[in-house]
């Protein structure tokens, strides 16, 4: 088998395995749905262009999240958005809400940035903690303090949604 063709195959094994995860990823910090699904397909059209590279990094996938990421930073700079959150009101219905839960979602997006970059990266993405801080450019033990509290906060959340729930039904 050809370099090239070994190359397309395994970046096509990367996608196929990868692009759900990512587009959750996407989805914690970039609404609406449709947004977070283009930055999904720029990063990886994105990570083909630089497959040679791309496939070495310790986390692909966290390298085509973070390309997403950027890109949305910089669309939204170019708009001259004075808000530094990179999110917008979440969508109310959407094909694809059924990758993410919206109690969920709502939740990921009420965290401060930091603690929502975490969780995307240490649970959405699966990497360890030194993947994470080192993607994020933070001490291991910043990881893991941002990660407790952005737990706690997610549980209380969506304990008080189900209780909430119960309480209406």
């Amino acid at each position: 088998m050809r370099t090239h063709d070994r190359s397309r195959s395994e970046f096509e094994r990367f996608f196929a395995t990868q692009k759900d995860a990512c587009f959750r990823a996407l989805c914690a910090t970039v609404s609406p749905l449709d947004e977070a699904d283009d930055l999904t397909s720029e990063g990886f059209a994105r990570a083909w262009e630089r497959w040679p590279e791309v496939r070495e990094h310790p986390s692909p996938a966290a390298w085509v999240v973070r390309t997403a990421l950027n890109l949305h930073r910089d669309r939204w700079r170019r708009e001259g958005n004075p808000r530094r959150h990179l999110f917008l009101v979440p969508d109310e219905h959407h094909d694809r809400e059924s990758l993410v839960d919206p109690a969920l979602l709502a939740a990921l997006r009420a965290l401060p940035e930091q603690q929502r970059a975490v969780i995307v990266h240490r649970v959405l993405l699966d990497l360890s903690t030194e993947q994470t801080a080192i993607e994020l450019g933070i001490a291991a033990g910043t990881v893991g303090t941002h990660l407790k509290r952005a737990l706690t906060a997610l549980r209380i959340h969506l304990d008080d949604q189900s209780t909430a729930t119960e309480a209406a039904s």
